[in-house]
């Protein structure tokens, strides 16, 4: 049943929300909350004022050397999160209520830290919601045992490929059987823990699987493979091209061209479509449909509403190295390369604080931080994915429109294309 909140209006004609969402969002007196047109009504955005995720960075080390990873394109020092840093994070995201969320991912492989699962169980013990993300292959008998014990709310698992061949053809690895047989064995111990009761089983399961040339006829079986497994919720992101032959594998290249944001976009043709059958006709009918300029409403949702929007401040979000900095989002902890387009162009590292050197709360509300989070809320950026011409589109430190860095009009994150669980 779905819980439905509503909204009332005083005497004066302002919006009263409910409590919860008050609640929920920490919502203050003269607080600002951004409202967008979706076609037949509003959608209303959470405060930027609002920390309600926070990645964490364990390691940026990876037991896998796969084809897409953004570390074949990088010289970085390699690390480990120190407990202490670890305990700070913890002691100062306490303070914030309601409490984040603790994601346990970043460029590395989380469960080769080796102590990831204490990190866990301190978290889940002072009553944080705990997500983790992993490639599988660590996930032993062991470890599975005190992810479920533990509590862990959602286990992420990265898998781009349902038979050995495919998996391996990404992962350049064999790993599938043995992480197939972890998940199994993961499932197991759900039932000998909660019984037959899958909405009360924890960790929840979901599938990360990334989208090539290659692998994309895979997908299909990947979710049913993920279903046998338990899941419950699968995240499809396109690959980001850090070299010319994951460029050959784009699945996107021509949607770049298509994309126009903000009053441009608004200007193209909407068609509206029912709910029907997707089958060789209507397969064909849609892909012609999405491949022209027009914008397309499928059952009362525009495909497309949710570009040019920065994802890690809709989900209220920042991210800590492991060595204790902090960046806005995971995109920006590391300098690295892609195509955009035929351009190469540059993402420079960018961070607004140090846990080593200011409190978390600190940085959070910090005025150039937060000015930073409006200016990507309101995400005034020139569209450089799709125009793509100019030595600026090159880097994110400087733009057509002035904005200083770091510059946001080239992400792909942004336009919906780069998906993070």
């Amino acid at each position: 049943m779905a819980q439905h909140q509503y909204a009332s209006v005083d005497e004066e004609g302002r919006l009263i929300l409910p409590p919860e969402i008050v609640n929920t969002w920490r919502l203050s007196q003269g607080e600002t909350l951004r409202l967008d047109p979706n076609g037949y009504g509003w959608t209303l955005h959470p405060p930027i004022s609002c920390l309600r995720r926070i990645y964490i960075e364990v390691t940026n080390q990876c037991n896998l050397n796969c084809r897409t990873c953004m570390r074949n394109v990088w010289d970085v020092r390699p690390g480990w999160l120190a407990w202490q840093t670890f305990e700070r994070i913890l002691e100062q995201a306490a303070e914030c209520q309601p409490l984040p969320e603790l994601f346990f991912g970043g460029y590395g492989e989380p469960l080769s830290h080796p102590r990831c699962l204490d990190m866990i169980s301190q978290a889940k013990a002072k009553g944080f919601t705990v997500s983790l993300i992993t490639n599988g292959v660590n996930l032993s008998a062991a470890v599975a045992r005190r992810l479920v014990d533990s509590r862990l709310d959602r286990l992420w698992v990265s898998l781009d490929g349902a038979s050995p061949e495919c998996y391996q053809d990404v992962r350049l690895g064999n790993a599938l059987p043995q992480i197939i047989e972890n998940l199994k064995r993961l499932r197991a111990f759900q039932f000998q823990t909660f019984g037959f009761t899958p909405w009360l089983m924890t960790p929840k399961l979901g599938i990360a699987f990334v989208a090539m040339s290659r692998n994309i006829h895979n997908l299909p079986e990947v979710i049913r493979l993920g279903l046998q497994l338990g899941a419950t919720e699968f995240s499809v992101s396109n690959v980001l091209a850090h070299d010319e032959s994951l460029q050959a594998e784009s699945l996107y290249l021509r949607s770049l061209d298509q994309m126009t944001g903000g009053v441009l976009g608004e200007a193209r043709p909407l068609v509206h479509v029912p709910m029907m059958d997707i089958e060789a006709t209507t397969a064909s009918v849609m892909s012609q449909i999405l491949g022209s300029t027009h914008r397309l409403e499928f059952m009362g949702a525009t495909l497309g509403q949710n570009t040019c929007q920065c994802p890690f401040i809709e989900r209220g979000s920042l991210s800590i190295r492991w060595d204790g900095k902090v960046s806005p989002c995971l995109p920006l902890l590391y300098t690295h390369t892609y195509y955009l387009g035929k351009r190469l162009r540059t993402s420079r590292e960018y961070f607004v604080g140090d846990l080593h050197q200011q409190s978390l709360k600190e940085i959070w509300m910090g005025e150039e931080y937060y000015a930073l989070r409006k200016r990507l809320l309101d995400f005034d950026f020139p569209p450089c994915t799709s125009c793509n011409s100019c030595e600026m589109a090159d880097e994110n430190q400087e733009d057509c429109y002035g904005n200083p860095p770091p510059t946001c009009g080239g992400c792909l994150w942004a336009q919906g294309l780069i998906r993070c669980p």
